[in-house]
């Protein structure tokens, strides 16, 4: 029984090793971020506290319409070939990636790109080209306002003939092999032109995909108030966690899911300022045109007009209202409920858009810090269960130990029964020879043996003293008190005894 104790607790450590020293399915935690060159907020390359970060990514070359090779605006270019030996500098190990097209790119270029095959092939051999000249170890594929059939038909075949050529290259050069990403929507579906993402060529060919889980409501769009980026939502399917759901239920494994954590909000103006809720009647942006604001920007106005900041857990959002702007946007908490709701779903890791929109890295920290919490979390139930399986041990070695003690006693008692028997059969087996033992009232007992006197006592057994008796029709009657105790009453005295007489007849040759 204790073998087999031991052996499920052996069994139970062995599984809690695997589930948690082993990494998951998903070779790495992702913390990535895209640097866009044309976010208008200016954060130097040297800048990027790169260290917060696994990969980085850069945004955005183009795709030249006329050879359908990719392109980088000529002002771009110092920054783009010097990326990644800059970012390199603060954390040697991190891995970057170009990242192509964008909201800005040209949409009919690319789906000009797409649907030709020797325009695919041109786009495809100069990506490589450009990603090795300029030292990025990826290449990410940016296009999530394609809209049609046709669109996501062609764009699965560019990603099966982009994996075939990356193999093909990593093989002939001699060099690692280029990553492949591509960002998308927050769902695989596109409604308005009843089309879907290729998941199959997706979840076949792209190492991870960037799930842009952000832009469900925006005061262009909408006469009301809404979150941009809310992670769950109870009324509608405008969530992350709808979308995240919906990828997997169409086959992509959660462990190719990087969800995208947006370092900015949009500002709503209120139709009736003291009417400020999710869903509250509004009239259209505030603060900017389009009402698009930074976390940077969204922060410094929040202290300069003192506006109160108030949490939704409902759908993990913040949101202030100044008089009649009302404002929703993530901040350091909310990313940090994101990352660990990412872990709890198991998906490959979180990706920024975008650091030049980060005060001072301070999402940046809160998603790494994000991450720690789940580690904490981790760690706790890790040492608990580690607590538990060293208290079932310690139980178990008590339990054997008190089990060898009495082991130890019956060996012993075994030994002491063997003797008292040994005993016994020398006196006669009373139960067996003698089986109808005759009983003798207290009167008896007292006159025959002069109450216990020691004149009448032979000696010591292994039932106590033994006395002499005489009755007029025996020879010799053995008088033998029980080893438990009962009190009798002799005259005046009290002596403790439970007395069972039993006799043998003696064969005397004479009777007294």
């Amino acid at each position: 029984m204790m073998s087999k104790i031991m052996i499920s607790i052996l069994l139970f450590s062995v599984f809690l090793s695997l589930q948690y020293s082993k990494p998951s399915a998903a070779q790495t935690w992702i913390r990535a971020g895209y640097w866009y060159y044309g976010s208008g907020y200016l954060l130097p390359i040297s800048d990027i506290k790169s260290a917060l970060f696994t990969h980085l990514i850069c945004a955005f070359a183009d795709v030249d319409p006329s050879s359908s090779e990719l392109s980088i605006p000529y002002s771009a270019q110092p920054y783009f070939s010097t990326f990644t030996n800059t970012v390199k500098q603060k954390n040697p190990s991190i891995t970057t990636l170009l990242s192509i097209g964008g909201s800005s790119a040209n949409h009919t270029v690319i789906s000009s790109m797409v649907s030709n095959a020797s325009s695919r092939k041109s786009f495809i051999d100069s990506s490589m080209k450009m990603a090795r000249l300029y030292g990025f170890q990826g290449l990410d594929f940016n296009w999530v306002s394609a809209n049609t059939s046709s669109h996501m038909a062609n764009m699965g075949i560019l990603f099966q003939e982009w994996r075939a050529a990356v193999d093909s290259e990593a093989k002939q050069s001699n060099q690692t092999q280029l990553i492949l990403t591509a960002a998308v929507r927050s769902t695989p579906d596109i409604y308005l032109g009843n089309a879907s993402f290729p998941v199959d060529s997706i979840r076949d060919n792209l190492d991870w995909i960037h799930v842009m889980a952000f832009g469900y409501y925006t005061p262009q769009q909408s006469n009301v108030t809404g979150a941009l980026a809310a992670l769950f939502d109870p009324l509608t399917n405008a969530s992350s966690d709808y979308g995240i759901r919906v990828w997997i239920d169409r086959g992509m494994s959660s462990g190719k899911l990087v969800l995208a954590l947006p370092f900015h909000g949009y500002a709503w103006k209120l139709k009736n300022p003291d009417v400020y809720y999710i869903g509250a009647p509004a009239t259209g942006p505030a603060i900017t045109p389009e009402g698009d604001m930074s976390y940077k920007d969204i922060k410094a106005y929040i202290q300069r007009n003192r506006g109160v900041v108030t949490y939704n857990p409902t759908y993990v959002v913040k949101s202030c209202t100044v008089g009649s702007v009302w404002i929703c946007f993530d901040d350091a908490e909310v990313v940090k409920n994101k990352v660990s709701y990412a872990k709890q779903k198991k998906l490959l890791g979180y990706v920024a858009w975008q650091l030049p929109y980060d005060d001072n890295s301070e999402l940046s920290l809160a998603a790494a810090q994000g991450e720690g919490q789940h580690k904490g979390r981790l760690l706790v139930i890790v040492l608990t269960t580690t607590a538990t399986v060293v208290l079932l041990l310690g139980l178990v070695i008590c339990c054997l130990r008190r089990r060898m003690f009495k082991l130890k006693g019956m060996v012993v008692t075994s030994k002491e029964s063997d003797s008292k028997i040994n005993h016994m059969e020398a006196a006669g087996d009373f139960n067996g020879n003698v089986p109808n033992l005759q009983v003798f009232n207290l009167a008896e007992i007292e006159a025959a043996t002069g109450r216990l006197s020691i004149e009448n006592k032979l000696g010591e057994g292994g039932y106590g003293p033994v006395y002499k008796v005489n009755f007029y029709y025996t020879a010799n009657i053995v008088a033998l008190p029980h080893h438990h105790y009962k009190c009798f009453k002799f005259t005046t005295k009290q002596i403790c005894r439970n007395i069972t007489l039993i006799y043998e007849m003696l064969h005397f040759g004479n009777r007294s």
